[in-house]
């Protein structure tokens, strides 16, 4: 290109190139070569790692494996295999070379009605593993390392209730870079890894199929919902993805690093230059876990069990880089709020540690494994007091994820419609319950309101009831709100009740699994008949509430009080999956509320704040305060699912002849059925 760039008026082919020849000097010679050089050794380079050391995999690849697994493997997904029970470990981290191996043993228990002649094993191709091995008389009578599936006929059929054992061994050794991203999961400071990625797995993995209808329809495959159906009854019985298994790992790292795994640190010790951890798990726990090894700072704590005779304790820790000690004692005090809060509302904490385990990612999430909470380093980086919303947030994400100590980790959903409203919804619901009782109601307001600006960003409304939920709107925001609503309405108490309850009968693992409706049930017992509707709107249909303030005044009686009138319109829908609205009668109760002056002009105390019957269309309420007000509104906490809030609240004028304008019923005081309560923390 530069010997045949064009740099006057000539532009024909043959003055082209006789100027090219003129400009081919021994400088253009040897930076030619130079970088013919360079692409030649550095395209060898990316060559040879992605197509020599490792295996070259289009983008298109993954999703043809995925569909040839259920094409072949499918049919074995209804075959009864046994269940692990208990899961021993032998873990060798060598961070300095990124390597890691695993040797392990699984319990195999028949929990089934029927013997079972043969095992199902799927291994992950991210990693090499060894010959698989049984305490009994077996026979590999397939092995399918591209799919990742092999299958073992016993010699004697495993009877139900019998059990036997299986050897395995893995090994984790990445070599040079691939062509689809590297694995970071090993690092010389810095080792976190999913266990459950790499160990084998008992039986057809239903999480590897294509679940995406367009490629599904690509690839040939039957089509199927994203999700199983909330009322798949065979789906409850299903818990090899999150099986209750009793852990232990001897894990050894570098003399400088300390490993980390689910349990109870029984012992540690050196030897051959290397350090290990011997860690047992107190009770059992789901089948999904992490081990992690770094140059970490501890910093330690405890939490006593004020209910506890004997002084119930639980070790807290964070393991942390040194560097990242900013939110050390928020973490430890939003770790012990939660306990707090979860032991007395939902019931025991079944382990003696929670530790919360940095790893090296720039991102801000965290995870709820059993026992060890993972997060990112990110998040060790938010500085809450810079927070202009003046916000907890830290406080508020631990507290979820120690809920998932109960609401994912002891009450495991079934996989079906709905899960993610038993898992990230009930964290939540308990998370701001954790944050009203440590920092009060104001600042849960201030949560819940930048939880709201969800509704911001432009959405359909159109979608399946809550019950049914499974994307990431519904399970973190819509849930939590209903949850929170259900409590303003019907009391804190009865809503705990009822999830105590579900937490007794579906808290210890066993099959059925919990589905939404089970939570429905208990909920519906504890709701009075009179609020039945509210609990239909919210969980039963997709139910959007249109509320607005559209005049507010006020004028002083003889008596010193201010009678204050406030004009609103309502409207309820429903809106199906096809986004098609459909206006149903509105008689409900809503939150009026009327509140004094603030600061900056904003919202000050509450001197009204009650439940009224309203119904569709336009109306007039009055009521009367003992205070001047400054600002009146319909539903002003934003109890009910709104997409708008924002005309919710007005500022209150003084009232001169104020005409009727055809407006409906006249409400003159709070509804005599409607609960008289102040909500709590309000005066």
């Amino acid at each position: 290109a530069r010997l045949l760039w064009p740099r006057g008026t000539e532009a024909g082919p043959g003055s082209r190139l006789r100027l090219a020849r003129r400009r081919f000097t021994r400088p253009a010679a040897w930076s030619a070569a130079l970088a013919a050089g360079l692409v030649l050794t550095l395209g060898g380079f990316v060559f040879y790692n992605t197509n020599v050391l490792n295996e070259y995999r289009p983008s298109a690849e993954g999703a043809e494996r995925r569909a040839e697994y259920e094409r072949r493997y499918g049919r074995y997904a209804a075959v009864p295999q046994p269940r692990v029970t208990g899961t021993r470990l032998h873990v060798e981290i060598h961070p300095e070379r990124r390597e890691v191996e695993v040797r392990g043993t699984y319990r195999l228990v028949n929990r089934g009605t029927v013997p079972i002649d043969s095992v199902h094993v799927a291994t992950d191709r991210d990693v090499t593993t060894g010959a698989v091995a049984f305490s009994r008389a077996a026979t590999r009578v397939l092995a399918d390392a591209e799919l990742g599936h092999e299958i073992h006929a016993l010699a004697q059929p495993l009877r139900p209730g019998d059990s036997l054992e299986m050897r395995f061994a893995v090994r984790f050794a990445p070599r040079g870079f691939p062509n689809h991203g590297i694995d970071a999961s090993v690092a010389e400071n810095g080792t976190h890894f999913e266990v459950g990625d790499w160990l084998p797995a008992i039986g057809y993995q239903r999480s590897r199929e294509l679940a995406g209808a367009g490629d599904r329809r690509v690839h040939g495959l039957a089509p199927r919902p994203a999700a199983r159906s909330l009322h798949d009854a065979a789906a409850r019985w299903e818990v090899a993805r999150d099986e209750r298994i009793a852990v232990q790992a001897v894990v050894g790292t570098a003399l400088d690093q300390t490993a980390v795994a689910p349990g109870t640190l029984r012992r540690t010790w050196t030897e051959n230059g290397r350090r290990y951890f011997h860690y047992a798990t107190d009770a059992p726990i789901p089948n999904r876990y992490a081990i992690s090894s770094a140059r970490y700072a501890v910093h330690e704590a405890q939490w006593t069990n004020p209910s506890a005779g004997a002084g119930e304790t639980v070790r807290i820790q964070v393991l942390h880089h040194p560097g990242h000690a900013w939110n050390l004692d928020r973490m430890v005090r939003s770790v012990q709020a939660s306990l707090d809060y979860f032991t007395r509302e939902f019931g025991p904490y079944p382990h003696r540690q929670v530790r919360l385990v940095e790893a090296p990612n720039p991102g801000i999430g965290l995870r709820a494994h059993p026992i060890n909470i993972r997060y990112w380093e990110g998040f060790s980086l938010l500085n809450p007091e810079d927070d202009h919303r003046k916000i907890d947030f830290p406080f508020a994400v631990v507290a979820h994820e120690m809920a998932h100590q109960w609401w994912g980790n002891q009450l495991v959903p079934a996989d079906v419609e709905g899960a993610a409203l038993l898992s990230e919804s009930l964290a939540w619901y308990g998370a701001l319950g954790v944050v009203e009782e440590t920092y009060g109601r104001e600042h849960l307001r201030r949560i819940l309101d930048l939880f709201r600006e969800s509704y911001l960003t432009p959405r359909e409304r159109a979608g399946v009831p809550l019950l049914r939920a499974s994307d990431w709107f519904q399970a973190y925001r819509k849930g939590p709100f209903s949850m929170y609503a259900l409590r303003e309405y019907v009391g804190e108490e009865r809503v705990n009740t009822a999830l105590r309850r579900l937490l007794e009968k579906h808290g210890s693992g066993a099959p059925p699994l919990a589905t939404s409706l089970d939570l429905y049930r208990e909920l519906q017992a504890v709701t009075p008949d009179s609020l039945r509707y509210l609990l239909h709107d919210l969980f039963e249909a997709n139910t959007y509430w249109e509320l607005a303030a559209e005049r507010a005044t006020a004028e002083q009686t003889e008596a010193g009080t201010w009678r204050v009138t406030l004009d609103v319109r309502a409207r309820k829908v429903t809106v199906d999956t096809a986004g098609v609205e459909t206006e149903v009668p509105m008689d409900d109760l809503v939150e009026v509320g009327v509140f004094a002056a603030g600061r900056g002009g904003g919202r000050g105390e509450p001197l009204y704040l009650r439940m009224h019957r309203v119904g569709s269309g336009e109306q007039r309420i009055t009521v009367t305060v003992p205070r001047e007000p400054a600002r009146a509104g319909i539903d002003p906490r934003s109890l009910l699912i709104e997409v708008k809030t924002g005309d919710n609240v007005e500022d209150v004028g003084r009232a001169g002849a104020l005409p009727r304008r055809g407006r409906g019923s006249i409400r003159t005081q709070a509804d005599p059925a409607a609960p008289q309560r102040q909500p709590r923390g309000l005066g």
